[in-house]
């Protein structure tokens, strides 16, 4: 989204020359002289945030402040004046104004304000959007929030699967959500109330020709099919035949192709194989992590019924840079320590907040790490791909503990 500025200002040439200040910082700015010509870009939706000057003709800058308030409380609005009245500045701030400056102000002081503000904005309709995914009742876009094509392609997947009445399987990485693709699947599904899961590391045969299973349409899920044994994989034959309301949620580590070469009947195969689902890591979904936490974090506080705190951007920055072997529940119990106001830590040793130099770091290993996974290791494909020289980008691998060898992949 392209952070835009509603410049409200009746001197034509500090209007003109104030645009021009913020445009070559590629803002977009919209500019007005008066309150009245600025009042229809001021709306609960606006994705930008509000710099007015206090002394105007007519209606001033505390009346386009009341207005943004009056419309949406958590519209930032900057006020600026001419005149260094510290009565005004109290009365700016106490009315909610996001800060006051007086002009003639540094502009690089005055774009870190603009900056700040519209960071707070993009949080603020960040989490909007996030709530009404919650109140909409969208188990996909709820469990599977992102926009990387992985996860992305995993939503359209889970859909399709709730939609027809065929037996699904489900494949990933430990930890990746396999367990939560399976209810996501049954929420998204208006005609089956029973939802059942088993795991086949602790369930019998004997156990499974006993399921209380009626007529009614049911959803089984069925996790660790890797580890089925023969009997196992009869037992669940028998009841894919016995109750045609029946729906089979399987999932493993592994392809369906690599269980069949492993043991697994035909039969099962072909009743599996209409529908496979293949759940990302959080190593896939890497460009979706900072939104994850934050749903996990969110996910926490509505438990707790409790108020959601502010994530900082440079935890933010953190989590995207770091690595998270063990995928959701490793990152779900890091947000539930953030959202109870636990001492976070990372790595043992790193403290939440990182300085600047600190997560310029983090995410140039960010950047490096996605260039050698996608480009398999090649150094040189790597190096002309971030416009660095081959030298260059070896003492950024040695800076960041990387090396190239890790990311080719095997010749076959």
């Amino acid at each position: 989204m392209t952070p835009t500025l509603l410049l409200i200002e009746d001197d034509a040439a500090l209007r003109r020359s104030l645009a021009q200040s913020f445009e070559l910082e590629d803002i977009t700015v919209i500019a007005a002289s008066s309150f009245v010509m600025a009042k229809s870009h001021i709306t609960r939706d606006f994705s930008g945030v509000i710099l007015s000057d206090i002394r105007m003709p007519g209606k001033d800058g505390f009346d386009v402040l009341a207005y943004a308030r009056k419309t949406d409380p958590d519209l930032p609005v900057v006020l600026l004046t001419g005149q260094a009245d510290v009565p005004m500045a109290v009365r700016a701030m106490a009315e909610g104004a996001y800060d006051f400056r007086q002009k003639p102000c540094p502009p690089e002081q005055l774009l870190e304000v603009v900056n700040r503000a519209l960071e707070h904005r993009h949080l603020v309709l960040k989490s909007r959007d996030m709530e009404r995914q919650l109140q909409a009742g969208d188990a996909a876009a709820t469990n599977f929030p992102g926009t990387s094509a992985p996860v992305v392609r995993l939503r359209e997947a889970l859909r399709q699967a709730a939609a027809l009445p065929v037996h699904a399987y489900l494949h990933g990485p430990a930890g990746a959500g396999k367990r939560l693709g399976a209810h996501t699947i049954h929420a998204l599904t208006t005609d089956r109330q029973r939802f059942i899961a088993l795991s086949l590391r602790d369930t019998s045969v004997d156990a499974l020709h006993t399921l209380d299973l009626t007529r009614q349409p049911t959803d089984l899920s069925i996790k660790s099919l890797d580890l089925a044994t023969t009997g196992q994989q009869d037992a669940l034959l028998t009841l894919m035949e016995q109750f045609p309301n029946l729906r089979v949620i399987a999932s493993s580590p592994h392809s369906l192709e690599k269980l069949r070469q492993n043991g697994l009947r035909d039969d099962l195969f072909y009743a599996l194989d209409m529908m496979q689902i293949d759940v990302p890591s959080l190593a896939q979904r890497r460009k979706d992590l900072a939104v994850i936490f934050e749903a996990l974090v969110r996910q926490t506080v509505r438990g707790m019924n409790g108020e959601m705190r502010e994530i900082p951007e440079s935890l933010y920055a953190q989590v995207v840079a770091r690595d998270w072997p063990d995928n959701l529940p490793e990152l779900r119990n890091f947000a539930r320590s953030f959202a109870l106001g636990l001492n976070v830590q990372t790595d043992a040793t790193k403290r939440a907040e990182l300085s600047l130099s600190e997560q310029m770091s983090a995410f140039e290993k960010l950047v490096i790490t996605d260039t050698l996974r996608r480009f398999g290791g090649k150094s040189a494909t790597v190096a002309e791909a971030l416009g660095l020289p081959r030298k260059t980008l070896y003492d950024k691998l040695a800076k960041h503990s990387l090396r190239a060898k890790d990311f080719r992949k095997p010749s076959s």
